[in-house]
């Protein structure tokens, strides 16, 4: 009765844990899911945003950006900036892809707060270039935050 009783234990506690087991597994699939979600839509809301630049309009993506990247430049030398950028590698890309996502939460550089920052390359009609989309987690969404572009030779430098 002993043995018996020994096994019957025995099968429990491993089925308690392959129970245990499974539910770590979903949660992570969970999280691993969510993850994925926020980076898809990171890399879509730099896409969108870079849209408008393709558009040449440099003053409504100064208009849906974050208030620190307003407090750091106006209007008038953000559509400056784009239209150098444009300048010097050409009107909308042919092609761009995305590249890199880095993600950092309350970073010492950066204020408090989650940001991301999504890499692309683009192939230009002058150039191909490497452009990169700062964003900020606000309000439940990404938010556009800043912008830095690149001969692809400098990526990385």
């Amino acid at each position: 009765m002993t043995c018996l009783k020994d096994g019957f234990s025995r099968a429990v506690h491993w089925g308690k844990l392959l129970l245990l087991i499974g539910v770590g597994m979903l949660t992570s699939s969970a999280a691993m899911a969510q993850q994925a979600t926020a980076a898809d839509s990171a890399i879509d809301v730099a896409r969108q945003w870079l849209s408008l630049a393709d558009a040449n309009q440099a003053a409504r993506m100064w208009e849906q950006s974050n208030a620190l990247m307003k407090a750091q430049s106006d209007q008038k030398s953000w559509i400056t900036y784009i239209d150098s950028m444009h300048s010097q590698f050409g009107p909308a890309p042919d092609s761009r892809f995305w590249q890199a996502l880095e993600h950092q939460v309350d970073h010492p550089s950066l204020p408090r707060g989650e940001f991301a920052s999504v890499t692309f390359v683009s192939g230009y009609a002058k150039a191909r270039a490497w452009e990169k989309v700062a964003l900020v987690w606000q309000g439940e969404r990404w938010v556009p935050v800043g912008y830095q572009y690149g001969p692809l030779e400098t990526l990385g430098k």
